[in-house]
Parts: structure tokens; sequence; C-alpha cells
């Protein structure tokens, strides 16, 4: 638990202004929370900037005017992609070099120009693997270099086994640490909620995938078949 409410900057460079600022209205939240949250976080509105040495020095003296009590205490960039910068490196987020660039000269300076005990978080896309890869090694999905996942001490994936359901998959991967459960979640009332895997409505759901699936096989085979 924290001994005092935390200081957080967010760069987010994907979501328009109008649109987020619709998101946190629908957060609802209280007025002794809305206080902390005014005075110790910090959200960019679909900024456009690279994390090279000129971004760097922006996001710096932003934090610096914002943050006149000390300095954020979890520093968020969501998403990478939007901000990277492999600096001479030609092959970007999909070469290993590249990625190591940006953790190492860029993620890593900021860090230690805005505060060196900040806790990074580093929000990316995935790809689109199978569902069996998903189940054998998840953070597969991940985009880009595999250099990624030797830099973060806790991984977490959040994916929709079927289109159809709301329900997602949160998988989580650490480093150090007892290991942690997969959740089943769903968005209820505006805010994440864990289901009980065991539920009647899981359990239906999961039903009616099989079913699908089983159908799907059958018109293909049908078609392969008839083309035959």
């Amino acid at each position: 638990s924290c001994k005092r409410p935390l200081r957080i900057f967010y760069l987010q460079a994907e979501v328009q202004y109008h649109y987020l600022r619709e998101r946190i209205q629908k957060l609802h939240l209280p007025q002794d929370v809305r206080h902390y949250f005014e005075r110790n976080f910090m959200i960019t509105s679909q900024i456009r900037l690279l994390l090279d040495e000129r971004g760097i020095e922006c996001i710096v003296q932003a934090t610096r005017k914002k943050f006149t009590a000390g300095m954020p205490d979890i520093i968020a960039i969501d998403p990478i992609r939007n901000v990277f910068d492999s600096g001479a490196h030609p092959g970007g987020e999909n070469d290993n070099d590249g990625m190591m660039y940006f953790l190492q000269e860029r993620v890593e300076t900021l860090r230690m120009r805005i505060n060196p005990d900040a806790g990074i978080i580093l929000t990316h896309h995935t790809k689109k693997i199978s569902k069996k890869n998903v189940e054998e090694d998840p953070f597969q999905a991940l985009s880009g270099a595999g250099s990624l996942r030797s830099y973060y001490t806790s991984g977490m994936l959040l994916f929709r086994p079927d289109e159809q359901k709301p329900e997602r998959t949160l998988i989580f991967e650490l480093r150090n640490g007892p290991e942690i459960p997969q959740k089943i979640v769903t968005k209820q009332d505006g805010s994440w909620q864990e289901l009980d895997p065991k539920s009647d409505r899981l359990l239906h759901a999961s039903h009616e995938s099989a079913e699908k699936l089983r159908r799907r096989e059958t018109i293909l085979r049908l078609i392969y078949t008839e083309a035959l």
C-alpha cells in the first residue's frame, strides 16, 4: 500500500482530447478523490512528439511546471509506437537494437531527468497470433522486437478470446515474486470487474464458442469437399 497519493505523469499519444475527457468523466470520481486527481495527475491528449532529445526536454519542462511539490512517482507511456525513437537504428520497433536503444537511451533518460526512482508503465500494441500460440506463450503477441520482454520486470496482457463476447483474459508475467494466476475481467458500470471463471455465464459462453467453432469447421469441410 502507498503511504501517500502518488504523482503520475501519463504520456498519452492515441486518444483525442474530447474523447479523453469523456472517458475521465465516466469514472464519476468522488469529490475528495478529484482533489488529489487534479493535483497529482497529468495526462496529455494525443500528443504528437517523438521521445527524442527534444521530446524529452519538452516533457521534463512540462512536468516541472505541473508538479511543483515534487516530481512524478510514476511515468506512463501509451503507446510506445506513437513516440518511438530508435536513433540511428533503421529497423524501428521491429529491430532489437532499435528497441533497446529506445528503452535505454530514451525511456531511461526520461526517468533519470524526471525522477530516478520513478516507476515506468509502458503500453504496447499486440499482433495477431493464433489462440494456440496465445495459450502456449501469451507474450509472443507483443508487437515488434522481442528485446522488450527482457526489459520489463512485470508484464500484463489483456486480450479478448471471443470477439463476440465482452469478457477479456488478463495474463501476467513476473520476473520476481509469486506467480499471479490469469483472470477473466469485463467492464461493468464503467469499471473493470473480475469474474469467477467457474460462473454459469462463462461456462455457457465457453460452450457457445466451442459450438460456433464446430459449425465453422463443418461448413469449411463441406466447402472443401465440394471444391475437390
